[in-house]
């Protein structure tokens, strides 16, 4: 079963720790599917160093922030559009039923792929009728 997450919400601006002030705020693409054990996010961040990214979960809220720094080697010339510097920002509407305890991440080929366990409360389960 596969169904978007609740509610996005990317009216704020990128923090400081992140982001420098003078980069542009982009909201990146993202995916998300769910299952009876959890959501799983998958986040576009092209150019992205784990070390540059930060996620957090707090008020049912998750929050994302991210920079890319262009940093092109001596005598490289490069032949796209897209060596910017930026800042990423992403707000996501978890809900009550997310156990931020048990969120993971992961950052490999430029997609971040974040896991977020569901409480055990909150996930199906059969009933044995008598």
């Amino acid at each position: 079963m596969s169904t978007e997450l609740c509610k996005d919400e990317t009216n704020d601006v990128a923090s400081p720790q992140v982001a420098e002030a003078s980069l542009p705020v982009v909201k990146p693409h993202y995916s998300s599917r769910y299952d009876d054990e959890a959501w799983e996010v998958s986040v576009t961040l092209p150019g992205v160093k784990k070390e540059d990214v930060e996620v957090s979960v707090e008020k049912e809220i998750l929050d994302l922030k991210a920079k890319r720094i262009f940093d092109a080697p001596e005598g490289w010339r490069p032949l796209g559009d897209d060596q910017s510097d930026r800042s990423y920002r992403l707000r996501l509407d978890v809900g009550p039923e997310v156990d931020p305890a048990g969120v993971s991440a992961g950052l490999e080929d430029g997609v971040l792929t974040l896991r977020l366990p569901l409480r055990e409360e909150s996930k199906s389960r059969s009933i044995e009728v008598q």
